[in-house]
């Protein structure tokens, strides 16, 4: 009878515990920004320091971010508040992964904006990524040999904190930079975040249906449309001075022939985040 006592008092307690409250930053100045300016460098996150500084993004955008969505995954409500654009200049404990302060803009979005959402699910007209071949892989893509924690869901986030970020880029997670568009080079990163990647540049969400578990290294390279050889005809242009071959392959014949992926059109259920209420930012 004590025994059952004891078990029925542990069941309550758990019952009415509260919840582990989400990782918040340190300190966070969230202002309209009124500027005409458009800087080209929006997004600085730098993991080391726990330091994220967003820069004239609207406030849909950063509800984007904080959620790991899209702009067609996010419905509003027509509130005038999701067009205004901000500064955000926050400082998380560090070190911080990507990821980690990714999350955190989900309860700086609650307190500073009152926001309030929810994720269901939507048909819409999506792509799945899927592999061509169940026995192998293409020749860029390989599974990682390095562990990568802490990878962020989109791509201004897609990079993560480690000592190894020193060193050579082979050892470090995450997305790479690189010196010109239309490739992707990335450490470590799982087929949902490979599929987050390639959404923005299809217009549509990219489903991961590859089945393919664990992290891999992928490095693949195509021609832009604007930049391919059709294009710049229509247009009466010379060829661009940024190393894009004209010539070269479209990012589905990339997929399919340096990763051994491909995209099929699909209606398909989509997770999206519904705005509920949102109100007017509250001043630092």
């Amino acid at each position: 009878m004590m025994l059952l006592r004891v078990v029925l008092v542990a069941l309550a307690l758990a019952q009415n515990a509260s919840p582990a409250p989400s990782p918040r930053f340190e300190v966070a100045s969230v202002r309209i920004n009124t500027s005409d300016d458009r800087p080209r460098l929006r997004v600085t996150v730098v993991p080391e320091t726990g330091r994220l500084t967003l820069t004239s993004l609207t406030v849909a955008e950063v509800i984007q971010i904080a959620y790991g969505i899209q702009s067609f995954e996010l419905v509003g409500n027509g509130s005038p508040v999701l067009k205004q654009r901000i500064d955000v200049v926050a400082k998380a404990t560090p070190p911080t992964t990507a990821a980690e302060m990714q999350q955190m803009l989900q309860p700086l979005l609650e307190e500073r904006f009152k926001l309030v959402a929810h994720r269901e699910m939507r048909e819409m007209d999506a792509l799945l990524l899927v592999r061509i071949n169940e026995r192998k892989l293409g020749p860029k893509m390989m599974s990682t040999a390095i562990e990568c924690k802490g990878v962020g869901t989109v791509n201004s986030f897609a990079l993560n904190s480690r000592p190894a970020q020193s060193g050579t880029p082979q050892e470090r997670c995450g997305m790479m930079p690189t010196d010109r568009p239309g490739r992707i080079v990335a450490n470590g990163i799982d087929m949902r975040r490979l599929a987050a990647i390639l959404a923005p540049s299809q217009g549509r969400p990219v489903i991961d249906r590859t089945g393919l578990d664990g992290q891999y290294d992928v490095d693949v390279t195509y021609t832009p449309e604007p930049f391919s050889a059709a294009a710049l005809a229509r247009r009466g242009a010379a060829a661009p001075a940024n190393g894009v071959d004209p010539n070269g392959p479209t990012l589905a014949t990339a997929l399919e022939d340096q990763l051994g992926l491909k995209l099929e059109a699909r209606r398909a259920p989509v997770p999206v985040v519904v705005i509920d209420r949102i109100e007017a930012l509250i001043a630092d």
